[in-house]
């Protein structure tokens, strides 16, 4: 019975896992919009991904490096993109700020999701650890149970042959 309740609050877990994962999709598209909407978050969101996007292109900017040289010795002209990094307007800051926040937000449930989770399953490996301890410590105890009364049998075996040896032997004679 108790596995039976078990195997059904695991469905129930997983279900609701499942309906809260699903539904922090359209909630994560309700926040992009809402703080789109709000002014201090909009202007915090811009300036936030303009540096994201510097700092992202002063990494990938290449390097200035000596001119290559052919085998030959000879110089090679090698094309180089743009050497001017392209500024992301407004509109796309504000555009990447929001995917990512949505993003994040999905992020954060399923990460919440899967913290709950192991923590209910260290909770539940701790219980079954804790049981075993007490069933090992309740063996133990009988194992001790049993090793007294196997001496006391040893003993009582050894006064009863003592007892035919020594006493029934006089008698007899």
């Amino acid at each position: 019975a108790a596995a039976a309740a078990a195997a059904a609050m695991a469905i129930y877990v997983k279900a609701f896992s499942l309906v809260l994962k699903t539904a922090s999709k359209p909630l994560a598209k309700k926040v992009k919009e809402i703080t789109i909407q709000s002014p201090t978050v909009r202007e915090f969101m811009i300036r936030t991904a303009l540096r994201v996007d510097r700092l992202n292109q002063s990494i990938m900017s290449p390097v200035d490096a000596a001119p290559a040289l052919s085998p030959g010795g000879r110089r090679m002209k090698i094309q180089t993109k743009d050497p001017k990094p392209r500024v992301m307007s407004p509109d796309q800051a504000l555009t990447a700020a929001a995917d990512f926040l949505g993003e994040a937000f999905v992020f954060a449930v399923a990460g919440g999701l899967v913290w709950w989770e192991a923590g209910k399953s260290q909770a539940k490996d701790d219980a079954k650890a804790a049981a075993a301890a007490a069933e090992r410590e309740d063996l133990a105890r009988l194992l001790g149970l049993q090793q007294r009364a196997l001496r006391e049998l040893t003993e009582v075996v050894r006064e009863i042959g003592e007892f035919r040896h020594g006493g029934g032997g006089s008698a007899a004679g």
